[in-house]
């Protein structure tokens, strides 16, 4: 039988697992430290280059700001105010002449059924470009106005037909019913 003879004034400890697990946890320690600091340079810098183009940013909206102070003073001066509200003019004058009365009646015309004709007319030109007119219709019955404003209803042109009201006619004259009617003309 042989007996274990151990010559060494200490006992043999093995370390070997003990310093294995030391430098893997410091190489995770010290690849993560490189991560942190990789990350944090790169938000230092995209802070600083965000810092920069506010800055940009800010004293352009400075520069605008007194640009548009300068236009407005400019806008409201008098002789500019007088060249708007020419302009103004001349483009309400442009719009009524493009205006075609030929047109307008011609689509009247086709609208109309034998038995009612036209009392009087008013345009009047709206903000948007169309015609507002209102008709004065007579009738030879209120049958015959209900179909005059339904064949407006479904032309094309004629939108927003109001029927504002209407009354009886006395004695034996060629209306028997008048009514006064809004429509919108949309000319193309």
């Amino acid at each position: 039988m042989k007996a274990p003879v151990n010559l060494a004034t200490r006992p043999f400890v093995n370390g070997r697992p003990f310093v294995v697990t030391t430098v893997v946890l410091g190489g995770a320690a010290l690849l993560l430290t490189l991560l942190v600091l990789v990350v944090g340079v790169t938000v230092w810098r995209e802070r600083t280059t965000t810092v920069t183009r506010l800055h940009g940013l800010d004293s352009e909206r400075v520069r605008l700001i007194a640009a548009q102070g300068s236009l407005e003073s400019e806008l409201r001066a008098p002789a500019t105010q007088q060249l708007l509200e020419r302009t103004r003019f001349l483009n309400q004058l442009i719009r009524e002449k493009g205006l075609s009365w030929t047109e307008l009646f011609f689509d009247l015309q086709q609208r109309l059924p034998p038995q009612v004709r036209i009392l009087s007319l008013s345009p009047s030109l709206r903000e948007d470009g169309h015609l507002l007119v209102e008709l004065r219709v007579g009738g030879a019955s209120g049958a015959a106005v209900i179909e005059f404003l339904r064949a407006l209803e479904e032309g094309e042109k004629f939108r927003d037909v109001m029927l504002l009201g209407q009354r009886r006619g006395s004695g034996a004259g060629r209306d028997q019913m008048t009514a006064e009617v809004t429509v919108v003309y949309v000319q193309e």
